[in-house]
């Protein structure tokens, strides 16, 4: 009778570190849509993943999404691309890879070619938003690279966007690129 007690003993001992181990590994362990989230690789990705931010900012408001675009480490950060967001009045609302850009008036920013590429996509997202090229630093590579960027007003307030780099869009491609100076 003793052996049977310690053995119910030893397996109920058993049982609890082992569901404890699970609980633990479990919250350690990334999340599956985290870990499974890849940038968008062509423009018909980039407008569904611009979508989907608007409909973020739509479903938990405007200060909690601007927050969860600004985390590097978060879903709407995917290597080089990301959501970038500016008021109607010129301000930078989201920029994760510069922030101390945020709360700065950036309409006066020039590509490399010398283009207002804010007050282009400002003026895109104003008339119903769409696709913009340009040049732009790569945050990831730190080159010059052509960039394709699809911008949407959110509201009468303010618009967001995301962008991919050429050569980034497919395996293979030719990459067409310049040392930043």
């Amino acid at each position: 009778m003793k052996s049977r007690n310690t053995l119910i003993a030893a397996l109920l001992l058993l049982s609890l570190v082992a569901l404890g181990f699970q609980t633990a590994q479990s919250q350690s362990v990334p999340s599956p849509i985290n870990a499974s989230l890849k940038a968008p690789s062509d423009e018909t990705e980039l407008v569904s993943f611009v979508e989907s931010a608007v409909a973020h900012v739509k479903e938990v408001g405007k200060e909690r999404a601007i927050k969860d675009f600004m985390d590097l480490n978060g879903t709407w950060v995917r290597g080089d691309v990301y959501i970038f967001a500016q008021s109607f009045n010129g301000t930078s609302l989201v920029l994760p890879y510069t922030p101390s850009g945020v709360g700065t008036n950036r309409l006066d920013l020039q590509d490399a070619r010398g283009t207002y590429i804010n007050r282009d996509m400002y003026c895109l997202a104003l008339n119903g938003g769409g696709f913009y090229h340009y040049v732009y630093k790569n945050p990831v590579s730190g080159l010059i690279q052509n960039k394709v960027s699809y911008v949407m007003k959110v509201d009468e307030s303010w618009w967001l966007g995301a962008g991919i780099y050429e050569g980034n869009q497919a395996a293979g491609s030719n990459q067409t690129s310049l040392e930043v100076p």
